[in-house]
């Protein structure tokens, strides 16, 4: 069961009370921004906002840090309950790796991952084989005592009987879910633009459900409280009118960032927030700005980077976008069943476990581009609301954002040896361009605009 911080991703909150509560909003969704609020969807309020008088703490030990202990001391009396009647298993090297006992239950897996991925991530330890060759040993080993199957099978046989049940960590050619949540994990560069992940908070608390949906959204505020006065920061030189020198900055700061694991999708994802953020704004009635819509913009991006993936990737399958694991996994099983030979069932097996990643790595990077989306909308609105300066200043901060997105998204790709990770790399466009989209035009209807 996922908890709050991982139910609360980036702040956004749906289901059915959102429809009644835009109806509701549209008369106020006229007047209020005349009034300098600005629609907050996770908290169904107008908000007015001075980033002057924001005041929040430097860290969130005051939410966190009591259930991180809990997980940490208690540990021992979270058992899990498929341990063998006999009460050992016949081989501990993944649960070394992760330094866990191996009665430890699915929340104590969870954040030993995500504690181990942080300390041995190749940001952190450039250079460092050893510590590059222990991240994937944890990542493979989170792949297979978070799969109750298999670890239940590696507990009674070891590490032999898995073979050819598990994703190897270390082919490149092969998308590894494990491996990217890991990555995303672990690197801190982008901190100032995104905050901790969604993702990353619930795997530190181990997906455990202790943490309120209360104290979740008071996570997301001070997230993005903290981007907003960073965000004006790095903004000011440019609404100084220091144009070419802060451009010049911004690129040198993106080609750093593209060094990061999943640097550069990293900066796709945000800049194409900060842009749709910026255009949305500028061409809203609430800036009486009047620059046209996102919408035509949005419809020609998405043509664009559909046409790019054709020209990249012919054969690339987009019938895995609609499907789930448990489908997947239902379908194959039951060619399995009837496959005429040993050779076709382990080619239906090899299959079964590449689809099953694919469809892992959509719903890792459509979870991350909400994500991002949610919280950068939330904080760019900070920015161009904030009524601590006039219209002048917060209009040039949405072209400065404008500008800033456009100089990620322009940032060029990595060069990939041998064609490395081209099917990873369809399936995060495709996957970060929906999300994206779809989340800020949510966002739009919900505060009575159109996309």
């Amino acid at each position: 069961m996922v908890g709050a911080a991982g139910l609360l991703i980036g702040g956004a909150v749906r289901g059915a009370k959102d429809i009644k509560r835009g109806v509701e909003s549209v008369p106020q969704s006229i007047s209020a921004p005349k009034a300098g609020k600005w629609w907050n969807e996770a908290i169904s309020e107008w908000v007015f906002t001075d980033i002057t008088k924001i005041n929040v703490p430097d860290n969130d030990d005051d939410l966190l840090g009591g259930i991180e202990n809990d997980l940490d001391n208690n540990s021992s009396t979270q058992v899990y309950e498929h341990t063998p009647i006999s009460g050992q298993v016949k081989d501990n090297y993944y649960y070394e790796a992760l330094g866990v006992d191996h009665k430890a239950d699915a929340h104590k897996i969870k954040r030993q991952y995500y504690l181990n991925a942080r300390k041995f991530h190749p940001d952190k330890n450039p250079g460092d084989d050893a510590a590059a060759e222990k991240f994937k040993l944890v990542a493979e080993a989170y792949q297979v005592l978070s799969d109750p199957e298999l670890r239940s099978k590696y507990d009674k046989e070891g590490r032999d009987a898995l073979s050819g049940d598990k994703t190897s960590t270390t082919d490149d050619q092969k998308p590894d879910p494990s491996l990217l949540l890991a990555f995303l994990f672990g690197s801190d560069k982008f901190n100032s633009y995104v905050g901790r992940l969604a993702t990353s908070t619930s795997a530190m608390l181990g997906d455990t459900t202790k943490l309120s949906t209360k104290d979740a959204r008071t996570l997301q505020e001070r997230r993005c409280s903290r981007l907003a006065m960073t965000l004006v920061n790095r903004l000011e030189p440019w609404v100084d009118m220091n144009f070419k020198e802060t451009e010049d900055a911004w690129k040198i700061q993106a080609e750093e960032l593209k060094k990061a694991s999943y640097g550069w999708e990293l900066l796709q994802v945000i800049g194409m927030a900060y842009e749709l953020a910026a255009m949305q704004f500028l061409g809203s009635n609430d800036s009486q700005i009047g620059i046209p819509s996102i919408k035509k913009w949005a419809s020609g991006k998405l043509a664009s980077t559909r046409m790019a993936n054709r020209k990249t990737k012919g054969q690339w399958k987009s019938r895995v976008a609609a499907m789930d694991i448990m489908r997947v996994q239902s379908e194959y099983q039951k060619k399995i069943e009837v496959a005429s030979s040993q050779e076709e069932k382990q080619r239906l097996e090899r299959e079964m476990a590449d689809t099953s990643a694919n469809v892992m790595m959509r719903i890792i990077w459509t979870t991350t581009s909400v994500d991002i989306t949610s919280t950068i909308h939330e904080t760019c609105q900070m920015v161009f609301f904030d009524q601590s300066v006039d219209k002048k200043i917060r209009e040039m901060r949405a072209k400065a954002v404008r500008k800033l997105g456009r100089i990620f998204q322009e940032c060029s790709e990595p060069q990939r040896a041998g064609g490395e990770r081209v099917d990873a790399k369809i399936l995060f466009e495709e996957a970060a361009m929906a999300a994206t989209l779809e989340t800020m035009k949510r966002k739009d209807e919900s505060n009575g605009h159109e996309v």
